[in-house]
This record gives structure tokens, sequence and C-alpha cells, in this order.
């Protein structure tokens, strides 16, 4: 393209120049310094082409020169690049690999011997200082990281910062991402997860889902351990309970924990009738030992519906030593003295228990059997010390 339109000039010159000998005698003069030279056309002509020619070459030579300097510098940086990229490599490998101490010492000796250092690795080098515990270097190259204000830095910091159990700072510097991402919202999880933020963990979870970031299994397991977190606070109301087991699905629900927590939530409130009806339906679709002794124990005496549906859960279960202890403490309270007291000698020849002879202790006792209680105690003590041994 560049020599078609200098062959156009040249066109223009020579059109020109044919056009002034067409309006003269056939001759140029020259006057300068003295001196005085006539030419005639054909030369003037040729002397035009000729230094036309050589304007070109030279316009060529400089051309050539400095897209010469460009490409040179240009070879240059990818030379300069591919060095960063093997040594680069190099750094991440001892990363992999754990080999944090030799890496620490070389990337922080390239950073002081390098006036450039890419982001890559700064951050390497930031990792390797928070893994040998050299948290003054890691911020040092932080902040360096931190001018171009970069989402990937702050995420990159927070992690560090859930390392150190910083749950403050890790939530701060998320705050400074422009745009959320699914590893943004699982670092902020995290981090409320580790200020047992649990409200927030929740609202969190929501945003979670629509970013995709867990899978159903894991947002599950993240919301059960939120809602037993806040029924562990002491100052539950019975409203925030109520609202709890109606946030929660189907599937935490059945989850023996949240019922074992919910049912002593609502008896501390002496809401008995539904912490029972809350125990019973998961014992009807589900099987927990200990949160049926905890419904044994937390029944009320003078209410027999407890005995009757252990008796047709026994049905099912002919063989479970811990519901034939469950059933022997039910008609204790009750005092049915001799069914208890058949239903705890079950119980013992299936397994023989620590808990039923304490259980049967306070039975003899209650009986004004003291020797026998005396007995059971004794057992009780042996067997709690031979546990304890094995």
């Amino acid at each position: 393209m560049r020599r078609l339109l200098s062959f156009v000039m040249i066109g223009f010159l020579a059109f020109a120049c044919v056009s002034f000998a067409k309006h003269s005698d056939g001759l140029v003069l020259f006057r300068g310094f003295g001196y005085q030279v006539e030419l005639s056309l054909a030369v003037f002509i040729v002397v035009q082409l000729v230094l036309i020619y050589f304007l070109y070459l030279g316009l060529k030579i400089l051309s050539f020169i400095w897209s010469s300097k460009r490409r040179f510098l240009a070879y240059l940086k990818v030379r300069q690049e591919r060095h960063e990229i093997l040594r680069l490599k190099g750094f991440i490998k001892n990363l992999v690999t754990l080999e944090t101490q030799s890496l620490y010492k070389e990337t922080q000796k390239y950073i002081r011997d390098s006036d450039e250092v890419s982001r890559e690795t700064l951050l390497v080098a930031a990792r390797a200082a928070h893994v040998e515990r050299h948290y003054s270097d890691r911020d040092a190259s932080i902040a360096r990281l931190e001018l171009a204000d970069d989402d990937d830095v702050y995420l990159a910091k927070s992690l560090m910062l859930i390392d150190e159990a910083r749950y403050h700072d890790a939530l701060a510097a998320l705050s400074q991402i422009n745009k959320r991402s699914t590893s943004s919202v699982r670092s902020e999880v995290a981090a409320l997860r580790l200020g047992e933020k649990w409200d927030q963990v929740l609202l969190v979870l929501k945003d979670a889902k629509k970013f995709d970031a867990f899978s159903s299994e894991r947002v599950d397991q993240i919301e059960l351990e939120a809602f037993l977190g806040i029924l562990s606070k002491p100052d539950m109301s019975l409203s925030a309970l109520k609202e709890i087991l109606k946030q929660a699905n189907k599937r935490i629900r059945g989850e023996a924990s949240f019922v074992m927590a919910m049912s002593k939530g609502f008896l501390s409130f002496d809401e008995n009738r539904l912490a029972q009806n809350l125990v019973e339906d998961y014992l009807s679709r589900s099987w927990d030992d200990e949160i049926m002794l905890h419904y044994v124990r937390s029944s009320d005496n003078q209410n027999v519906t407890p005995l009757e549906k252990a008796e047709k859960w026994l049905e099912k279960q002919p063989r479970n030593p811990r519901l034939l202890t469950g059933l022997g403490i039910l008609c204790r309270e009750r005092e049915l003295w001799g069914k208890s007291e058949s239903y705890f000698r079950a119980s013992n020849a299936l397994e023989n228990s620590v808990e039923v002879a304490y259980e049967l202790s306070i039975l003899y006792r209650r009986m004004n059997r003291l020797e026998e209680s005396k007995v059971q105690l004794e057992f009780f003590a042996a067997r709690q010390v031979a546990k304890v041994d094995s």
C-alpha cells in the first residue's frame, strides 16, 4: 500500500514537471551561492526522479530502523515475560509441594532485587509468607497488590485472614470486593461461621444458593449448624423457636441433633406438648436411641401416652436394650414397679450396661429395697471404672 502511494506521488511530480515544460522554453535555471546552473527539462526530470528515489530509500531506511527498534523492544519484553512465567511456574510448584520455606526466601529475594514484580508472583509470595507465619512480609505483598483494587486480591487476603481466625478483618476485606462471586460468597460464609454469626450465616446462604456456591447437602449442613448455634443462645424466645421450626426444611427437621435441640428449647418454656409432638413425629419416621431416652425422661409422669407409644415401638424392636431401659424408666416414674424391674432386667440381659445398673439402683431405693439398691450402685461404679479403663 505504501509503495503504491509512493508511485502515485512520483506520478504527480512528473505531471507537474511536464506541465512546467509545456509553458516554458525547455530550460530550468538554478541560482544560489554565486552560481548559476541551467538544465534541460529532461535532465531536470531525471534529477528530480533520482532525488525522489533517494528520498524514498531514506524513508524506507528510517522506517526499518524505527520498526526494528520496536520489534527489538517487543522481543525483549516477550523474553522477559517468558523468564517471568518460568520463574512463576517454579514458585507455584514449590507452593503446591509445600516447600514454602525455600519459596518464601526465593520470592522475598526476587521482590527485593526486581523493579517490577507481577501480580501473580506477589500473590504467591504473600501465600508463602503466610504459611511460614511471616505476616509482615505477607501484608507488604498484599499492600502492593491492593493498589490495583482487584477483587481477587481482597479474596486472597480474606482467605489468609480466615486461616488466622481473624474473621472481622476477613469480612472487612470481603466488603471491598466490587462484584460478588461464588468464591467470595463461600469465604463470607466461612468468616461468619468462624465468628459464630449464625443469623448472618442464614442470610448469606440465600445468596450462596443463587450463586450455586455449595451443593444442596452442604447448604443443609451449614443451615443445621446455624440453627443449632442460634438454639444454643440463652436469650432465645419462644417466638424465635417457632420461627426456626418454620424456616427449617424437611431434611433439617429430620436431623436428630435439630430435633433434640428444638425439644429442649420448647421444654425450657414448659411447652411439653410441642416438645413431645416433635419427638414423636421424628421417631415415627426415623430412630435415635438418645432422642428416645430424652423423650422418656422429659415426659409427664401423669401422662400414659409416652408409655403406650414406647410399648408400640418395642413391638418393632423387641431386642433393643436402650428401648427396654426407656420402658423401665417410664414404668418406674408411674410406679409400675414390677414392669419396670422386668424391663430393666431384660435390657441388662441383652447389654450389661452401666446405665441399667444406675436406673435399677434408683428403682430399688424407691421400693425401699435398700440393700439391692446398694448392690446395683456398686455394679454401676465397677462398670464405670471398667468403661474408663477400656
